[in-house]
């Protein structure tokens, strides 16, 4: 979109007008409040173009202008510009994750509630995908004959669990033998819980339909009621009930970032109205991407649609990147350990 610079200055303006105030904005207001050296007449004839452009719209109520979503994403895209912490709100980050990690769903919750302290927003991490994560070790239990309880450790320190119902009876002597067989394997190869499963299933111990582990990668969530309070139960009760199933909240989201080109170093914003969910078409989502191992995962928070982004922004970036440093020096104390 061929936007002059002017534009760009009079659209910066409206939107964080709207972004402080929650109000529209007209052309002597932007030449007061923001120094614009133009003419209101010259402010009028740009917001006309800008409106034509669908960047801005008026409302029924006033003459002045309001950002639409698109202006939002133009903005968002091409004018905002992240803001830096200060020195007392990166040492205080810091801070948090002074303490001695050394699991992955502990420095998980501890993000979750950190971003909802900072940001006041709902603070949500996601759990990286453990299909394709590599694990570290397995231990399979003998529950009974036809019940195994498989205890996996992944690389990225997390644990999962799974209780398996055998077809075949197998005995205590026979499990510790096949685990003793899948240990090896791990360690020769970076064997992940898709190859696990292919192992069990070769075995014949069990029948070979649908999956044995799922993608279940665990959400943790800070601080939802601040998504709803003042709303009312009628117009957000799909959202409420979407957020008491963490499961599907999670495989919403994840749908929705994969849909999009991610990197880890950029800080993204999806608008409530692209979730597909009725309640939440006035919040964003705005997240970044950090690494775990061989995976990656979402950390972010949910607020309201016109919500300080630049602070918000400068706040996700910051702690993403404490985040990769602590995974970093927890895959760095395993490999050392491994020696």
């Amino acid at each position: 979109m061929a936007i002059t610079d002017r534009e760009k200055l009079v659209l910066n303006a409206i939107v964080n007008y709207y972004l402080t105030f929650g109000d529209t904005i007209g052309s002597r207001t932007l030449v007061k409040k923001y120094g614009i050296n133009l003419s209101s007449a010259t402010i009028r004839n740009v917001m006309a173009d800008l409106e034509d452009m669908g960047l801005i719209a008026k409302t029924h109520t006033s003459s002045g202008r309001i950002p639409t979503d698109k202006g939002y994403k133009y903005y968002l895209d091409e004018l905002l510009k992240v803001e830096k912490l200060t020195k007392e709100e990166k040492e205080n980050i810091e801070l948090e994750y002074e303490f001695r990690i050394n699991e992955l769903d502990m420095l998980l919750q501890k993000t979750s509630s950190l971003l909802s302290k900072v940001t006041s927003y709902a603070g949500i991490v996601m759990e990286p995908s453990v299909l394709v994560e590599r694990i570290k070790k397995v231990e399979l239990v003998h529950v009974d004959d036809f019940m195994v309880v498989a205890v996996i450790v992944m690389e990225n320190r997390s644990v999962k669990t799974k209780k398996i119902i055998l077809d075949q009876a197998v005995s205590t002597e026979e499990l510790e033998l096949i685990s003793r067989e899948i240990n090896m394997k791990i360690r020769d190869n970076q064997v992940t819980l898709e190859n696990i499963e292919t192992f069990i299933k070769g075995r014949k111990l069990i029948k070979d339909e649908g999956r044995i582990f799922e993608d279940d990668g665990k959400l943790f969530i800070n601080n939802v009621p601040s998504i709803f309070k003042d709303k009312n139960v009628n117009d957000i009760s799909e959202a409420l009930e979407l957020f008491h199933h963490r499961k599907d909240i999670k495989l919403l989201f994840e749908q929705v970032v994969k849909s999009r080109e991610n990197s880890l170093e950029k800080v993204n914003v999806i608008f409530g109205d692209e979730l597909g969910i009725k309640g939440l078409e006035d919040y964003s989502f705005v997240y970044s991407i950090y690494k775990a191992g061989t995976s990656k995962g979402i950390l972010g928070v949910i607020g309201p649609k016109r919500m300080a982004y630049s602070k918000t922004m400068g706040f996700i970036k910051y702690i993403t990147q404490e985040v990769n440093k602590v995974i970093n020096q927890i895959e760095r104390k395993d490999e050392s350990d491994d020696r």
